[in-house]
């Protein structure tokens, strides 16, 4: 494929640009709330205001897709090297993608929408992550085993019916992220329900699953500006888990916990990878009266609470605006765009160029200096919906901007404006005319785009068909989340056409053998092994650190024998082993075998707690010692009394000589002073009550 150097890369092309502008988008699926009666006087609340009862008046439904990469050798349908990181190119290959007909002879709404954007795609390659399977010009291994048995054992942690036999399906996906155009993904397991404690709603709840299914990684992507979009495909192909829950939770916080549960679980496993990009969950949300919403690609649980909540009211922001338009008697006919080439020949579109005057702003005189099209589109009875206020910091008018930024590729902002908006860059002469020239009246809305010639004809299609799309309230849409909490526009919802079986892999069978010997050694849930900690003498913190942080395995490898060994080790591992691991830039685990000195000498009562961070700190860092020796430098020491006494003593002259503020202060120097001489060997009680003795401190005072 050519050296590593920019000289030596090859770009290979594949699917000629298409030489016709697709169509208007096809309908999206209808996936309602099963509620229909929507609060329409509901004020808006900021997050932290509301109550589970406020959430259960708005009708809030929200379900997870929960993806987790598995930690397996290679990839699922190839033999490439799983989990490398890369920046190296070693070539390049730009395809175009088309949308296939389904087995029913249809067309995936989603798949005609990416093919009007008429993206060229670049794949950028490393030979050492990447084969001919993955850019399609070689049929798929078979299935990879490993990959296969992790994926059932995560399923079965979850408590999910595993089927006997995997089909392979394919799945489409034309926004470039695989080369093929296609995912393939297998159902490895359905219908089961988890245990949901922690739910805001109480502790009876339960968590239902819908399924479990297998499934390729797509790329990594670079960038995307304009009509091209970059992809690296170091992450193509890795297997990962789609863990699909029912919508039962019903409060922003109910989804962050849910999330966190779930993920916990998968990581019981032990087989799947950690860090950025390893784990994210799509998110759906709807409430009374809207349509199921995806937030996609959401990495961070802690960020899911407020993003869900500012996505429900921005539902609920949009039905009013379709009973505003229903009021005025709106009606799709009125927003009808005859299917013209180009489309502002049609009655609710122009040309625009020729009324424009030098008097309007800035970005316009650099559109028709450089020759780009401005067309004026005309909006029945939309005055002043465009800018209804729909999230913080927007209206609606951005649901039409980011449709035309991700389907138009329209990048150069601005590129529209409208009558509604307070800081229009048109002036009102200007939007007289406009005004005129297509016929509206005060109680029409105008926008206005400018943009390349194609571009814009796409951009007019779509801001009808979203206006039209107002009067069903909430489209079905798949969104990708901003930092501040809201969401944009990525694509329209798939529906079920995307889906078709895979001809190229053949059903491969379960064993049976496998299924039992998973069963047989199944790792302890998390839910179950917190509350063994918990009873065990840690506290709910302490238990939920230990699982979470992946310490639970060496905790029960060493398992103190008693309550105090418990709590001390566990504090060891939070604070000193994270301490040694920041020291030392390593993330592997000590030797068990090692820290087992510390944790029998505590248990048996020959070093004291106060010498435990101590000696644990020794044994990580003096690795060229024996344990024995390292535990017998502190719990080995002959007559510890005498070594009071004798640091007693040579505290005394120093002590006399110094000036304290408090009774309380005195005492704590000289506790620091004399506690090493004794350090694991008597408490601190006891040296506290010799040096209160010894120098007369007052017991209330100290």
């Amino acid at each position: 494929m050519g050296s590593g150097s920019p000289a030596g890369r090859c770009t290979l092309r594949s699917s000629p640009v298409p030489r016709h502008r697709p169509r208007a988008s096809a309908p999206a699926p209808i996936d309602l709330n099963p509620r229909t009666d929507t609060p329409l006087d509901y004020p808006v609340r900021a997050f932290g205001e509301m109550t589970p009862q406020d959430y259960a008046t708005l009708g809030f439904m929200c379900g997870l897709e929960v993806h987790q990469q598995l930690d397996t050798r290679g990839k699922l349908f190839c033999r490439c090297p799983g989990g490398r990181w890369t920046t190296r190119v070693d070539a390049e290959v730009l395809r175009h993608m088309r949308p296939t007909l389904s087995e029913l002879g249809e067309y995936d709404g989603t798949a005609l929408m990416e093919f009007r954007t008429r993206k060229e795609i670049v794949y950028q390659l490393d030979r050492r992550t990447v084969c001919t399977y993955e850019i399609d010009d070689t049929p798929p291994f078979p299935i990879d085993d490993e990959s296969v048995y992790v994926a059932l054992q995560v399923a079965a942690l979850y408590g999910l019916d595993r089927v006997s036999e995997l089909q392979v399906m394919r799945k489409q996906y034309l926004d470039g992220s695989i080369p093929t155009g296609f995912q393939r993904t297998a159902m490895v397991a359905l219908a089961g329900a988890l245990p949901f404690p922690d739910s805001e709603l109480g502790p009876d709840r339960m968590l239902r699953i819908r399924q479990l299914t297998l499934e390729e990684d797509s790329c990594r992507e670079v960038s995307d500006i304009g009509h091209r979009i970059v992809f690296r495909t170091d992450r193509l192909g890795m297997p990962l888990t789609e863990t699909v829950t029912e919508p039962d939770l019903l409060t922003p916080r109910d989804v962050e916990t849910g999330g966190r549960m779930l993920a916990r679980i998968a990581r019981a496993s032990g087989r799947v990878r950690r860090g950025a990009g390893a784990a994210r969950q799509d998110v759906n949300v709807s409430i009374a009266g809207s349509r199921r919403v995806e937030i996609k690609g959401v990495s961070q649980h802690r960020v899911l609470p407020r993003l869900v909540h500012i996505e429900a009211f921005r539902h609920l922001e949009l039905l009013r605006i379709r009973a505003l338009l229903r009021e005025r008697g709106v009606t799709a006919e009125l927003l009808a765009l005859p299917q013209l080439d180009p489309p502002w020949e049609s009655p609710l579109a122009l040309d625009a160029r020729s009324l424009l005057r030098d008097a309007d702003a800035e970005p316009l005189q650099q559109a028709r200096d450089r020759g780009d099209m401005v067309a004026a589109v005309r909006l029945p009875r939309f005055a002043g919906v465009l800018g209804h206020r729909t999230q913080p910091g927007h209206c609606f008018d951005h649901e039409i901007i980011e449709r035309l930024r991700v389907i138009a590729c329209l990048t150069s902002r601005p590129f529209m404006t409208h009558s509604d908006d307070p800081n229009s860059l048109v002036r009102a002469a200007t939007w007289r005319e406009l005004r005129a020239a297509l016929g509206a009246d005060d109680e029409d809305a105008i926008a206005l785009v400018w943009g390349p010639h194609d571009d814009v004809a796409t951009a007019v299609e779509e801001i009808v068909g979203r206006c039209r799309e107002a009067l069903i309230g909430v489209p079905s849409e798949t969104r990708q989340a901003h930092r501040n909490g809201t969401t944009g526009f990525e694509r329209i919802l798939p529906g079920p056409e995307r889906m078709y079986p895979d001809t190229d892999t053949p059903p491969w069978p379960v064993p049976d053998a496998w299924l039992a010997e998973i069963d047989a050694a199944l790792p302890e849930r998390p839910d179950v092994r917190e509350a063994r900690y918990i009873d065990g003498g840690l506290s709910p913190r302490a238990a939920r650190l230990i699982i979470d942080d992946d310490h639970a395995e060496l905790f029960d490898t060493l398992a103190p024998a008693t309550a105090l060994g418990r709590r001390r080790l566990a504090a060891a591992l939070e604070c000193r082993l994270v301490a040694w691991w920041r020291e030392t830039d390593a993330r592997t685990a000590p030797d068990p075998e090692r820290l087992r000195a510390v944790v029998e000498a505590t248990d048996t009562g020959r070093l004291h707690p106060e010498a435990y961070d101590t000696v644990f700190d020794a044994l990580l860092r003096q690795s060229e010692r024996t344990p024995s020796s390292v535990v017998d430098d502190w719990a080995g020491r002959k007559d510890p009394e005498a070594a009071l006494t004798a640091a007693i003593g040579s505290l005394r002259p120093r002590l006399a000589a110094m000036r304290f503020s408090s009774e309380p202060a005195r005492l704590r120097w000289a506790l620091g002073q004399v506690m090493p001489a004794v350090l694991g060997q008597l408490t601190l009680a006891d040296v506290r009550a010799r040096l209160i003795a010894a120098f007369d401190i007052g017991e209330q005072d100290a």
